[in-house]
């Protein structure tokens, strides 16, 4: 991207750390995948060891916006977010989570439309597929997660070779390397491609050869491509800050769909962005596929934006917006703590503060007021604890069953709709990282008036009556009650019992014919704290997951071992939770994946046997039997 300087050098230098962090690792640690071009060539799932670790296994939500709109692939386009990310090193990023709290997660999903794991250095690889925690977490929540392919400018390490070769086209019109980026995509259950060519002085037709390259992809799959401004038609690399005649063969073609999403490059001003909207238009397109730079790497929510090239009365302006490095939320907090780094977060999307810069105040504007928050909670069952997808320990039922650090998006929840836009001198909203019933996390309330707390936006039927709980633990002299907007502008409360400990409040909604349930909230009054570790819906109860068998192949060392658990029946949408039983027979958590195969780092060995037990759960909470294996191991 421009500004390749800084670009380049941030992944070269990342792809040097990730070196120091490998000792960390087990021996047997799989680790998501990378490739530079003639590596993915011969790349395989079969010959592969680590590729059954790098799938995910979550289906994409349907999402929707009201009562009236559903986002699928049909509805009238609307301004959109598209979020590049880049939350770890090219190199030596495990496939499913790490041992610790200090790595990031990303909890905004309702206001995003793509997620792009940003990655790709000359010395590590330059195509980088999602990490399969990062899909999965995307998926739950309607996200499409795209992976990336980088081709640095020259000066910073690329090849003009590495272009060539991943244009290589058969005799019969096919291009192997599209093949084996369809393959890989649909291999690890992620939505597409960002190809992102910033290397220069290509001999040959070679733009004309990435637009066969691309009508091919696109004629071979339904996978979705995001292209980013830097080459142009005649192979050269000069970025246009707009959609135009240099460009735009690679966003429409003729009757063709090139890209999805079109990347604005950082440098554009009003009239670009105008004439841009004037493109599109002209090309039948929506202007909303078109997504103008933000480059907040450095900075965050500090960087001076100048927001009114991108919105207009209160709504976006022209394009939609694509954001670079929207994790340095993580990268700028001193501490890396989730209380630290989640506080940047609510800056970031829902405003923060005024900032001085070098054009005087500048005010963080953000994207909560902009851009309307999407939803996934349309049918049932719905359960949520609120949790981050890391944790300090974790929890079951309000029973710490670990005391071990973990971070895994595989099992983040889908988090509230709205987080949290209040008066801070009246009333505390927040994700506490202390406590929780179900988890690492629970949302924490503390007040001295009285407040209203919207939580979910929903799109729920009630032909038939709706059952809803909701578990709360309280202190102080504080009352409070959920409440549940429906369709016809009618309000139901209900009040929830004050409890010392974790209390569940079960109510039933009657049914009301043709009327929907809109939204849920909390209302708390008085002054006290509150703590709200679980809210889910149903119908009619689930019938309880069967715990899928499994396999287990041991590499042990001394008194310890390293573990791959293979889940015999594969499934979709549904966690395996597994545990170590220790000497007491109670169950210590080890974790919990999606997935169909999951790597255990370290579990104690005693006299050669490994006591183990895994329960399968549906995304509802319902909880399969409870099967117990004894390991034998050897060194």
């Amino acid at each position: 991207m421009k500004k390749a300087i800084l670009i380049c050098l941030v992944f070269l230098s990342v792809g040097i750390m990730g070196y120091a962090q490998e000792e960390q690792y087990g021996d047997n640690q799989p680790y998501s995948s990378y490739w530079f071009v003639k590596e993915l060539l011969q790349w395989s799932p079969e010959s592969d060891k680590d590729a059954k670790f790098n799938i995910s296994q979550v289906a994409l939500a349907n999402r929707f916006l009201n009562d009236s709109i559903d986002l699928d692939e049909n509805a009238n386009k609307i301004p959109g977010i598209i979020a590049l990310m880049a939350p770890h090193t090219t190199n030596f990023h495990p496939s499913q989570g790490f041992s610790t709290v200090k790595q990031y997660a990303f909890p905004f999903w309702q206001y995003i439309d793509y997620f792009v794991q940003w990655g790709g250095s000359a010395n590590e690889g330059i195509i980088v597929p999602p990490t399969a925690f990062w899909t999965d977490a995307a998926h739950k929540n309607g996200v499409k997660s795209i992976g990336t392919v980088f081709f640095p400018p020259n000066v910073y390490g690329g090849k003009e070779e590495w272009v060539y070769e991943f244009l290589v086209r058969n005799a019969d019109g096919s291009f192997p390397v599209a093949d084996k980026l369809i393959e890989v995509a649909d291999t690890y259950n992620f939505d597409g491609w960002f190809i992102n060519q910033e290397t220069y002085d290509l001999v040959g037709e070679m733009g004309e050869l990435m637009q066969q390259f691309i009508a091919y992809y696109r004629t071979q799959s339904n996978l979705k491509l995001v292209w980013y401004d830097a080459m142009i038609d005649d192979s050269r690399v000069i970025w246009q800050d707009e959609l135009n005649n240099h460009n735009q063969m690679y966003f429409q073609k003729g009757d063709k769909n090139m890209s999805d999403v079109f990347f604005i490059n950082f440098r554009y001003n009003e009239v670009n962005l105008e004439d841009s909207k004037k493109a599109a238009r002209e090309l039948g397109r929506s202007e909303w596929d078109l997504y103008a730079g933000i480059d907040v790497q450095s900075k965050s929510f500090k960087t001076p934006v100048k927001w009114d090239m991108l919105y207009n009365d209160g709504k976006p302006n022209n394009t939609s917006i694509g954001i670079y490095w929207s994790n340095a939320t993580f990268d700028i907090s001193e501490t890396k703590t989730p209380e630290d780094v989640y506080i940047n977060e609510q800056k970031f999307w829902n405003g923060g503060p005024s900032i001085e810069t070098r054009f005087g105040s500048s005010k963080w504007l953000g994207f909560a007021d902009y851009f309307e928050p999407r939803s996934v909670i349309n049918e049932l069952p719905f359960k949520t604890n609120f949790n981050y997808g890391l944790g300090r320990f974790y929890n079951d039922k309000g029973k710490t069953v670990s005391e071990k650090e973990w971070h895994n998006l595989s099992i983040q929840d889908v988090l509230p709709t709205w987080q949290f836009k209040v008066d801070s001198t009246k009333v505390k909203a927040a994700i506490s990282f202390d406590e929780s019933y179900e988890g690492g996390s629970s949302l924490y309330f503390e007040g001295i008036s009285n407040a209203d707390f919207p939580l979910y936006k929903t799109k729920l039927n009630l032909d038939q009556s709706l059952n809803l709980q909701v578990v709360t633990k309280t202190s102080g002299n504080i009352n409070l009650q959920i409440y549940c907007q429906l369709s016809n502008g009618e309000t139901l409360t209900f009040p929830l019992k004050k409890s010392s400990s974790w209390f569940t409040n079960s109510i039933s909604i009657p049914k009301r014919k043709n009327i929907l349930l809109s939204k849920i909230g909390l209302i708390t009054k008085g002054e006290g704290k509150t703590f709200l570790g679980e809210l889910s819906m149903y119908y009619k109860k689930e019938k309880k997951p069967t715990t899928s068998s499994f396999t287990v192949e041991t590499f042990t060392k001394e008194n310890s071992s390293e573990l791959y658990i293979h889940f015999n029946e594969k499934s979709e949408n549904v966690y395996h939770n597994m545990y170590f039983l220790n000497a007491k027979n109670e169950k210590v958590w080890l974790g919990k994946t999606t997935s169909q195969d999951y790597y255990i780092s370290n579990i104690p060995v005693k006299n050669g046997k490994i006591n183990l037990a895994v329960q399968s759960e549906s995304f509802g909470g319902e909880k399969g039997k409870l099967i117990r294996k004894l390991i034998n191991v050897s060194k």
